[in-house]
């Protein structure tokens, strides 16, 4: 078996590497930056006609969405007006995911609760699905299963 990790494919390599992998890995890393790298290889329209496992790690696993919500993770993130949070995704899911809740539940960033201050106030008229380490969304185009202990913020709540 041939896998192939993304993040080290450049845009003239993609294709040849992509169509001889097997498994297709999209590690983690910052999701906007991840994100825009996405974007510049064409990587949906990649992946549209690739019939390969894709396996999503962190922001991997976030940038598969239709619609990317990229919870603002760095220093000042959650205060720039010109910071966006909701991206265009690689549509190969629906959910959208916050991975690592058990270890970030009770964060705090740029003076603010990460999730009561800040993501739970983005989820209005959405939902995301929470992850913990250990815990995993499946998907096979038609049904997506999350294993593992969840909960899903919407409308400015969460529940298990």
């Amino acid at each position: 078996m041939f896998g192939l990790i993304i993040e080290f494919a450049n845009a003239k390599e993609k294709s040849e590497l992509i169509s001889e992998a097997e498994v297709v890995i999209l590690a983690g890393g910052h999701v906007p930056t991840q994100n825009i790298f996405f974007q510049q290889i064409n990587l949906k329209n990649e992946l549209k006609t690739a019939n390969k496992i894709i396996i999503g790690f962190s922001a991997g696993s976030m940038n598969c969405s239709e619609e990317v919500y990229a919870q603002p993770e760095l220093q000042g993130e959650s205060l720039d007006p010109n910071y966006k949070r909701f991206l265009k995704g690689l549509g190969i899911t629906k959910s959208q995911i916050l991975p690592h809740y058990n270890l970030i539940k009770n964060e705090y960033l740029d003076g603010k609760r990460l999730f009561e201050e800040i993501t739970y106030p983005d989820s209005f008229g959405r939902s995301f699905i929470t992850l913990n380490d250990g815990c995993y969304l499946y998907g096979d185009g038609q049904y997506e299963i999350v294993y593992g202990e969840s909960f899903i913020i919407s409308d400015g709540t969460i529940k298990k």
